[in-house]
């Protein structure tokens, strides 16, 4: 079975089926890409899954337990974990006091009260070795929000990594990023994978060609195709919804 199913979301708004019935799988260490035009619903369906918007019909299951009735952030503790398109991070704080904030939210642990040395030295180098992992290790003291953009946009995918995800699901990760920045985003997401799976919702076509193992293409609401990065880029259906809107080409 895999990781991750959607089954059968339908989500209406008045006259309008934003979602109408769409099933997608995701299996471990899977990168799966979530495609379309504008207006396609990938942001209602995107919602439903971290639990934003409920379903008015289908399933939301995360290592076979159902995760439908949930609140975002008993999702977060079930193992799905969800960056936005636009940045959540707290700009006025360090790069590092960000992360500790992360790390010891997880740890249940507070910074308000006394606590053994050794507890606080251990959320330290959990923050640490997160930087680390992102390439933030050299920001550590610096202002969050002096970073440049992708900086950023790096430090909110490493405060979502400091729950464990088994699913992180990436909203646009690369949006308003230069090429260098969107390249260093596309390396790190790579590296994701040994450790869980991801569900990416991306416009950038080239990230997404070089990134996913499959790609689910949604239009008006339903899944159009799925298929691997090769299969969507030569399906003729897929080319005719992008025309005009999109590039294919890697």
């Amino acid at each position: 079975m895999s990781l991750f199913q959607v089954q059968g979301l339908v989500k209406r708004f008045g006259g309008l089926l934003a979602t109408d019935h769409v099933s997608l799988e995701v299996a471990a260490g899977e990168i799966h890409a979530l495609i379309g035009p504008n207006g396609a619903g990938k942001t209602t369906l995107v919602n439903q899954i971290s639990g934003l918007l409920q379903p008015d019909a289908g399933r939301v299951l995360l290592d076979g337990i159902d995760l439908t009735p949930l609140s975002m952030h008993r999702r977060v503790a079930m193992g799905l974990t969800r960056c936005f398109q636009v940045t959540r991070i707290f700009p006025l704080q360090s790069v590092r006091d960000n992360l500790l904030l992360a790390v010891q939210a997880q740890a249940g642990s507070s910074f308000r009260f006394l606590q053994p040395r050794s507890q606080a030295r251990g959320l330290y180098a959990a923050a640490d070795q997160l930087a680390e992992r992102v390439g933030l290790q050299h920001s550590l003291d610096r202002i969050a929000g002096a970073l440049p953009h992708g900086a950023q946009r790096t430090l909110d995918v490493a405060l979502a990594l400091a729950a464990s995800p088994k699913l992180l699901l990436l909203d646009e990760p690369m949006a308003g990023m230069g090429p260098d920045e969107s390249a260093q985003m596309v390396t790190l997401i790579a590296t994701l994978r040994k450790d869980m799976a991801v569900l990416l919702i991306e416009h950038d076509m080239d990230a997404v060609f070089r990134l996913a193992d499959r790609i689910s293409v949604l239009v008006y609401g339903k899944v159009l195709t799925v298929g691997t990065p090769e299969q969507i880029r030569n399906n003729p259906e897929v080319q005719a919804v992008y025309l005009g809107t999109e590039t294919l080409e890697s």
